[in-house]
């Protein structure tokens, strides 16, 4: 009798190990890349996008893995390199990228930021002078007339909640706890001139358990809370909301008697997100709510000047089509909130953007009157480019396309570093 065992099929990979999800293995730097059309030579400083790469084996799940920076120089009209450093931190520091207090600093919202260098190398960890000893929100609002830095940490532990300011030194000048019911994911928030904006919404911890450690609650009912920026936490003002997820905003202004909040909004944890819009009357104390748009859409930006103060337009990636996971079509939405009207960019059959961002084209220029830029990944070429659009035009053809060395693995988020001067 013969006995022929059968090799078993092995396991598929899940999606963030494959296609444009799969990490790259090494570090580049390439300097003087090729550039198709014409690069504004306005256009002077370095985009750089943060997300997870995986360096010592496949992570469980796509957000534990380390953070890489993709980085593109762009200086009076040349792309002078494209390089990519891994962060090199015991923390992922794998979702976020800004600049304070004159630092480059990697965000995840599981640790205190990790300071960088222009050049992408790390320096070291950046605890606000021994401030800050967990992890801070990858979403911190910079406010355009003070400088000073916003943001809150969660906890599984009581105070769930903590609101900080830092000024532009980087010294920590409020820490303020605040009460909520239980250890909900607070991801992201928002900021007017006068009030910081928070989220408590049903999406719970469950431990840090994988593969997923947040819950959906039936139970725990939504609200978003208004505490003026220099209060004490005591001061919460809530605005109780119809239940759902908020990942992330876009932004929130004061009107009137109102706050305005557009945002990028789920019916549960796993649904569709659109763009919708809450206005708080802070006079009755209730909120009203409304789609803006009923597309699938995320990462929403704004011309970044106009954090806190009223905006009219917001750029969102909308995903047309994802196939096991992994985004197949995808197109770029600009909305004019003010008209209603959207404008689309379609990169074309087979290629997939990440995250738009804005770049005035000048410090005092109008909020269209700029760039758009975003990492493309090309499915049939396996390649990537910077794309450079026109914001006032943006349905029009890029202005300039970079030509990468290599190929971006799709990723978070990322922001423009202008010259500093």
């Amino acid at each position: 009798m013969t006995t022929t065992t059968s090799a078993a099929s092995p396991e598929p990979l899940p999606f963030h190990l494959t296609g444009n999800f799969a990490p790259v293995l090494d570090e580049l730097t390439v300097h003087d890349l090729e550039v198709t059309g014409t690069l504004p030579p306005e256009l002077t400083g370095t985009y750089v996008r943060n997300g997870p790469n995986p360096r010592n084996g496949p992570s469980p799940i796509w957000f534990l893995g380390q953070g890489m920076l993709h980085g593109v120089r762009l200086e009076r009209g040349r792309a002078r390199w494209y390089r990519n450093r891994w962060i090199d931190a015991p923390t992922t520091s794998n979702t976020n990228i800004v600049r304070h207090a004159g630092k480059m600093l990697a965000l995840v919202e599981t640790a205190p930021p990790v300071a960088v260098s222009d050049e992408l190398e790390t320096l070291g960890a950046f605890d606000f002078a021994g401030g800050l000893t967990r992890g801070m929100t990858a979403h911190p609002k910079i406010c355009p007339s003070t400088g000073e830095l916003l943001f809150f940490t969660y906890s599984l532990q009581p105070p769930f909640v903590t609101y900080y300011r830092a000024d532009t030194s980087g010294a920590l000048v409020q820490s303020e706890p605040i009460q909520v019911g239980s250890p909900t994911y607070m991801h992201d928030f928002a900021i007017t001139k006068r009030y910081a904006l928070l989220l408590d919404l049903p999406v719970l911890f469950n431990g840090w358990r994988t593969p997923m450690p947040i819950q959906w609650s039936d139970d725990y009912g939504a609200r978003i809370g208004v505490l003026p920026r220099d209060g004490r936490g005591d001061q919460v003002r809530w605005f109780p909301i119809a239940p759902c997820s908020i990942v992330h905003t876009a932004n929130a202004y004061e009107e009137g008697g109102t706050i305005v909040l557009d945002v990028v909004r789920a019916p549960r944890l796993d649904g569709p997100s659109q763009l919708f819009r809450y206005t708080l009357d802070l006079e009755r104390g209730v909120a009203h709510e409304a789609p803006l748009d009923a597309r699938h859409v995320e990462f929403p930006r704004i011309d970044e000047r106009r954090t806190g103060s009223a905006h009219r337009y917001v750029y969102a990636l909308e995903l047309c089509d994802i196939v096991n996971g992994i985004p197949t079509d995808c197109v770029l939405r600009k909305y004019d909130v003010t008209t209603g009207r959207c404008t689309v960019h379609d990169f074309g059959p087979g290629r997939v953007s990440g995250e738009c961002i804005f770049v005035p084209r000048t410090p005092g220029s109008g909020e269209d009157d700029g760039y758009a830029l975003c990492y493309v990944h090309d499915r049939d070429r396996n390649t990537s480019d910077l794309v450079v659009l026109d914001a006032a035009d943006f349905a029009a053809p890029a202005l300039a396309t970079v030509a990468l060395p290599r190929r971006v693995p799709y990723g978070i988020h990322g922001n423009w570093f202008p010259e500093l001067g």
